[in-house]
């Protein structure tokens, strides 16, 4: 195991608090965990920063099991977007997706300890102050955007017969907040008559 503390990048799809998000793939049993992507230039510093403590935990696994070789995956991919130009793949037949000239790097960790108690993720402000109890107990969100740095551990593994780099979630300090309030409506009572939509029916708009 190796500590990671990335350098300043931007943070997105920041689930920490509640039951997490769901990281199950498609036919799998649900599988919920706290996930932060940590988003930074592909030729940057931070890219390199992180990138150079994931080979660190890689080759001291390599030393000790005598492994040769890359690991399958190491936590970073390259992060791509629908091509502007809306060109189309002829395989999917879909928009054609080219690459930001970001990479992100997915950190994660179960939302609860082998011993069923609950994980907690630690938040720190720009001056290092902990203001875990504040955000996890606020009516927002940390939302797209944020700046931050990512706290948590680089473990390569043995999983199914694949060695691969997982990159495990204890902490965030947000250098920028951009705050989400969440998808609700406000919606307020309107003047007229009631109207019986019965158990199935959709209202005409």
């Amino acid at each position: 195991m190796t500590k990671v503390k990335t350098l300043l990048g931007t943070l997105k799809y920041v689930f920490i608090d509640g039951e997490g998000r769901n990281t199950a793939m498609q036919g799998e049993a649900d599988r919920f965990r706290y996930v932060v992507s940590y988003v930074v230039p592909k030729d940057s510093e931070a890219h390199k920063h992180l990138k150079k403590l994931i080979d660190e935990e890689w080759e001291a696994y390599k030393k000790q099991f005598g492994i040769k070789g890359q690991p399958k995956t190491n936590g970073i991919k390259e992060e791509m977007m629908k091509d502007p130009k809306g060109t189309i793949d002829p395989e999917t037949e879909d928009v054609k997706r080219i690459p930001t000239g970001n990479i992100i790097a997915t950190f994660s960790t179960n939302t609860k300890w082998p011993d069923g108690k609950d994980q907690v993720i630690k938040v720190y402000d720009r001056k290092g102050a902990n203001i875990t109890e504040a955000v996890h107990s606020a009516e927002w969100k940390i939302g797209n955007d944020s700046q931050g740095i990512v706290f948590g551990s680089a473990h390569a593994n043995n999983i199914g017969g694949t060695h691969k780099v997982s990159l495990y979630l204890t902490g965030l300090q947000i250098a920028k907040l951009v705050k989400y309030e969440g998808s609700e409506c406000d919606a307020d009572e309107l003047e007229g008559e009631d109207i019986d939509f019965g158990d199935d029916a959709t209202p005409a708009l």
